[in-house]
Formats: structure tokens, sequence, C-alpha cells
């Protein structure tokens, strides 16, 4: 049977991991907004080459990245089973 500490540190491991989904989507959308931007202030509307590197080099690539750290932490393990098993637990 875990004991209390144990219990403790497995939620503040999954607290630390959604935190650094957080972190990561936020530096995701604010250097691809970033370079959004600066593909439309500074170049020619014909230079389609250079969004198309931006568009799928690192919002389409980096995105990837993205999808697969949210399904590791959110959809990894389903809230309702960690409840239950949390609950068995505690009454063993």
């Amino acid at each position: 049977m875990a004991t209390d500490e144990e219990l403790m540190q497995i939620a503040r491991k999954k607290a630390k991991d959604k935190a650094g989904f957080y972190i990561h989507f936020a530096c995701y959308l604010i250097v691809n907004i970033s370079l959004i931007l600066t593909w439309t202030l500074y170049y020619k509307e014909t230079d389609v080459m250079s969004l198309i590197a931006i568009v799928g080099g690192t919002v389409f690539g980096w995105g990837i990245g993205i999808v697969a750290h949210y399904f590791s932490v959110f959809v990894g393990e389903n809230e309702k089973r960690v409840q239950k098993e949390f609950k068995k637990l505690k009454n063993q």
C-alpha cells in the first residue's frame, strides 16, 4: 500500500509534468507568432517559399512535438482511473 508521502510524490510529479507542458506550449505560441509576424512585416507577399519554410518547419514540425507532449501528459492516464486506483490503495 502506498503511503501518503508516496502519493504526494506522484501528485507532485503530475503537477510538474502539466506545468512543463504549459511552458512548452507557451514557448511554441510565442516563437511561432513572432516568426509569422516577422514574415508578414519584412517579406514580400510573393516570397511564399520563406512562409512555407516557417509553416512547414516550425509550426507543423514543432506542432507534432506539442501534440505528443500533450498526449504524454494528459491522455496517458485517465484521471478517473487514477482516482479509482487511489481510492483502492487508500482502502487497502
